[in-house]
């Protein structure tokens, strides 16, 4: 009988297991036993879930990039992340808001409690997943605020300010034209002490809270909407205050004097007085009478004359009521057409109107400046944890922007009423 047992023992163990036969034969293990071992010995070893770009201890970057992933924002996750932190944040596995605070727990080396709330808490005071907030928040913001439409950048110079102190320009078009040295002669002296504008940045910014109960919620889709909506409204608040300092007029940029502004019926949006303003700026002259070479590259218009303008430069023939003058359209893309609804809006913007549009020359004429703190042409986020405010228990984030704008050179534009 023991004879036919460790046979039995050896038929099953097929010679592949040595330490499970020797230790059935001398424990006197039934048929069953053996074969409970061997398949557990047979079984395939689990393979880790995660890839070989996998990091054992997440840092800020990878918890970021889950992060992103859990908004559904992959391509921002491997445009500005990378494609090996992009896996790795995948590699997390996080389905929810409580596996990011554990992640960010085990990344700064802390214990993790075992209460949902207590983790979050614990969580949003750690370094990796403020930062990791943050970071996510403004690529989210910065992605909306690239997407929001912006036309003062077909006409607008753009400016990169030092400080918040007043800085000067020089007006492209009064600076002088360079005069022959004859020889042995000297250098003539210039003086563009009536070319200089001032122009400065300041701040501007906002405050947004999400409740502690929408984080414990795991509402991840409030915080991408919030992050969209601060970059929607960055550019919003850049654009108004453009326009704001464009329809002001100050120091009276558009005027007759100036060669750069007209007014009348017959100034109303037409094949002819456009052809006027066109030939307006062209014509422009310095004070000694020298031309000036300035060209007008954008129309812009409001909602009101979108139409009208469409069809003075896509249209391919103009119906004259003579035929023996040419049909086809001389003004066909003669220049790119920019439609702001800002210029009609009577209700928050003063000097406004429905029939008035404008002629500007390229952005390096400098019609109009829009200057920007050390160059930075996005807004930044700030993210605070849940003690931002004693008094209210949210999550908080700061988004501050540091902008100005300023009227240039007055020969690089043109304004037509378009009314009497």
């Amino acid at each position: 009988a023991e004879t036919e047992r460790i046979a039995m023992i050896r038929t099953v163990c097929g010679g592949r297991h040595p330490e499970i036969e020797a230790k059935a034969i001398r424990e006197g293990w039934n048929e069953d036993a053996i074969k409970l071992a061997v398949l557990r010995a047979d079984r395939p070893t689990a393979q880790p879930y995660y890839s070989s770009n996998y990091c054992p201890v997440p840092n800020h970057r990878v918890i970021e990039a889950a992060l992103l992933l859990h908004m559904g924002c992959e391509s921002l996750a491997e445009q500005h992340l990378g494609a090996n932190v992009a896996q790795q944040g995948r590699d997390l596995r996080t389905t929810n808001l409580v596996d990011l605070c554990r992640a960010s727990l085990m990344a700064d080396g802390k214990d993790v409690p075992h209460s949902r709330e207590a983790m979050i808490r614990a969580a949003l005071s750690t370094y990796s997943l403020p930062l990791a907030l943050g970071d996510a928040a403004n690529k989210v913001l910065f992605e909306a605020y690239t997407e929001t439409p912006a036309t003062w950048r077909a006409f607008a110079s753009v400016k990169s300010c030092k400080d918040f102190k007043e800085h000067t320009g020089v007006r492209p078009s009064q600076t002088g034209d360079l005069e022959e040295i004859p020889p042995g002669g000297e250098f003539k002296h210039g003086s563009i002490s009536e070319a200089l504008f001032k122009y400065a940045v300041d701040t501007f910014g906002k405050m947004l809270s999400i409740d502690r109960r929408d984080i414990v919620n795991d509402d991840l889709s409030l915080f991408d909407d919030t992050a969209r909506s601060l970059g929607r409204s960055a550019m919003r608040s850049v654009s108004d205050f453009v326009y704001k300092t464009l329809l002001a007029n100050a120091g009276a940029f558009f005027d007759a004097a100036n060669g750069n502004y007209d007014e009348g019926a017959e100034t109303e949006l037409s094949a002819t007085s456009l052809a006027v303003g066109i030939a307006r700026m062209m014509a422009q002259r310095d004070d000694e009478n020298r031309d000036l070479d300035i060209r007008a590259r954008t129309l812009l218009v409001p909602p009101e004359l979108q139409q009208t303008a469409k069809e003075l430069l896509q249209s391919d023939f103009i119906q004259r009521a003579s035929n023996d003058l040419p049909t086809g359209n001389a003004l066909k893309n003669s220049v790119q057409l920019e439609v702001e609804p800002r210029l009609s809006n009577s209700e928050r913007f003063s000097g406004t109107s429905a029939k008035a549009w404008y002629l500007f020359a390229s952005p390096s004429d400098a019609a109009l400046i829009v200057a920007f703190l050390q160059g930075k042409q996005s807004p930044t986020v700030e993210f605070f944890g849940l003690d931002a405010d004693p008094n209210r228990l949210s999550a908080t984030w700061r988004v501050f922007f540091d902008y100005g704008a300023a009227l240039g050179d007055s020969r690089a534009a043109y304004r037509a009423k378009g009314a009497a």
